[in-house]
């Protein structure tokens, strides 16, 4: 089972005080203002983008020579040379694995391959749901690793990152990360590894800010499972006069979590797709 000690975008947290300062409850207004989902939703919409980029480059770095990735069977890839740009289009909307439904454009800029240090990709989003969640933002991705036979370490900077939900409502992030990624024998055992901080709105249009105390882990083999969430690491998040801490776990691949939220600890099982209980 998960702890999530903190999280902060998707919950809303509103402090019921008493005449007293002494008592402090968590109420369930407190609770939605904290807003997991949604926190949950951010980080696994913009995973699946990095996903779907990187199946992308690969399919225009061989010339269509191998196999399509099933989350490209659908789409449409077009590579200027030239000019460096790759543009992923689904058009009007069709299914990839997972039974994920995407629709729009995904444009990638770069200047050299990936694992070259220096290399960078700009990646903008143009029209682009997965399911019924539109995501906005440019999301800059620059090789800092010191050599290329390093575990391959980059800089994350998302500028104007949004998501828009069915229900009429909306997340904003900025976010300055470092990702580490973890090669194994086989990619699918690939962990990628997040550290940094990042800022924004939640679905109940609450501020935030979210420090990573302890770096959050990624396992590509946990989507098949359905979790997009981190297995483990700690983030903190701070919203108004509230402090929420949340602890992914220690590397099982479930949506549970545990949460500190103004020294009250409590379980919830998230739901990063977007939808609201």
């Amino acid at each position: 089972m998960k702890k999530l000690l903190f999280i902060p975008m998707l919950l809303t947290v509103m402090i019921f005080s008493s005449c007293s300062d002494e008592d402090e409850a968590l109420t369930p207004d407190l609770i939605t203002e904290l807003d997991a989902d949604s926190e949950a939703a951010l980080e696994s919409n913009y995973e699946d983008v990095d996903l779907i980029v990187e199946a992308g480059v690969e399919f225009a770095d061989a010339s269509g020579r191998v196999e399509r990735d099933t989350v490209l069977e659908c789409a449409d890839v077009t590579h200027d040379q030239e000019n460096k740009i790759i543009t992923i289009d689904y058009g009007d909307g069709c299914e990839i694995r997972g039974g994920r439904v995407v629709k729009g454009k995904i444009i990638i800029e770069y200047n050299d391959r990936k694992l070259v240090p220096g290399a960078f990709r700009i990646v903008t989003l143009e029209d682009f749901f997965i399911d019924e969640v539109q995501i906005e933002g440019v999301r800059t991705l620059t090789n800092i690793s010191e050599s290329i036979d390093d575990n391959p370490t980059f800089n994350i900077l998302l500028e104007g990152g949004k998501l828009s939900f069915p229900d009429g409502t909306s997340a904003t992030r900025d976010a300055d990360h470092t990702k580490t990624w973890i090669r194994a024998n086989n990619p699918l055992n690939d962990e990628f590894h997040v550290e940094g901080e990042a800022s924004g709105s939640n679905r109940e249009d609450v501020r935030y800010e979210v420090e990573i105390l302890e770096k959050l882990v990624f396992k590509r083999a946990c989507r098949a499972n359905r979790v997009f969430i981190p297995v483990s690491g700690i983030k903190q998040i701070t919203f108004g006069d509230n402090v929420a801490v949340i602890n992914y776990g220690d590397g099982d691949c479930d949506n549970e979590v545990t949460i500190t939220l103004n020294g009250e600890t409590f379980t919830r099982t998230v739901q990063p797709r977007g939808n609201r209980n």
